[in-house]
């Protein structure tokens, strides 16, 4: 039965986020011809900055809308004008709460993936590997991969939004349990868990650097490329453990019962 709630979720949700996957990258090869054109016909430039301005803006909601679409679904299906359809499902409030992370979690992967391929048409060229490791080569110093590097960050951005995930739906769940102003006090617990989380991976990322013989007091701080290795590494593994718990958490306060109008 979870097979039948996912399907449906992602149905529900990917019927227009597909769009702005695809958008985004067909707006990538126009804006990269138009590029092209543009060397030598003024007025392919002048549509080349145009769609380079549609392009940005479908990269950004590319990233950001799975991410709002996650919390507005699970708002409206457990808490909202669905949530009697939902509950009345002959499957368990564990099954419900697994099909919105997975859902979430599968779109959140395809706008980043999107988003990557995007990138590449409108930006891959024969010295972009050169460019970049020149770019980062004011914060790393020494030899490193600017692949490994940008996959990194990558997976750890990833990471902190499947965090945050989940502690909107964490939040959402704590915030419901009450009968007035439950919106505004969903919105508190997240600011207060986000506040939490952050201040954790900050001491946490002291400690490492500091352990790591890191000069915090410099004004311009360049690590190696084992000591931002390490420094990404943690933040990766702080983001997911506090993502397992809030999981968990929210997993837990939704098998007790929900309060819906």
């Amino acid at each position: 039965m979870l097979g039948k709630l996912l399907k449906y979720d992602l149905r529900k949700n990917m019927r227009w986020l597909w769009i702005l996957f695809v958008g985004s990258i067909a707006a990538a090869g126009i804006t990269r011809g138009l590029s092209e054109l543009g060397k030598s016909i003024a007025f392919f430039k002048v549509l080349g900055i145009l769609f380079d301005s549609i392009f940005y803006a479908l990269v950004a909601n590319s990233i950001i809308q799975p991410f709002i679409r996650g919390f507005m679904n699970f708002t409206k299906s457990l808490y909202g004008d669905e949530s009697y359809l939902t509950h009345t499902l002959p499957v368990t409030k564990g099954q419900i709460i697994n099909s919105k992370y997975i859902t979430s979690l599968i779109e959140i992967l395809l706008g980043f993936i999107s988003v990557i391929v995007a990138i590449l048409i409108r930006y891959a060229s024969a010295n972009m590997t050169a460019v970049l490791q020149m770019m980062l080569s004011g914060l790393i110093s020494g030899s490193f991969s600017v692949w490994g590097v940008i996959t990194l960050f990558i997976v750890l951005v990833v990471v902190e939004f499947l965090m945050f995930i989940s502690i909107i739906y964490f939040s959402i769940i704590l915030g419901y349990k009450f009968n007035e102003k439950k919106v505004l006090k969903s919105f508190l617990f997240t600011a207060l868990f986000s506040f939490a989380s952050s201040t954790t991976l900050s001491i946490v990322m002291v400690i490492v650097m500091l352990i790591a013989g890191i000069d915090l007091s410099s004004s311009t701080i360049v690590l190696t490329s084992t000591g931002f290795n390490c420094i990404v590494l943690t933040g990766i593994l702080v983001y997911a453990v506090l993502s397992v718990a809030f999981y968990f958490l929210a997993k837990s306060q939704f098998k007790k019962g929900v309060n819906v109008d």
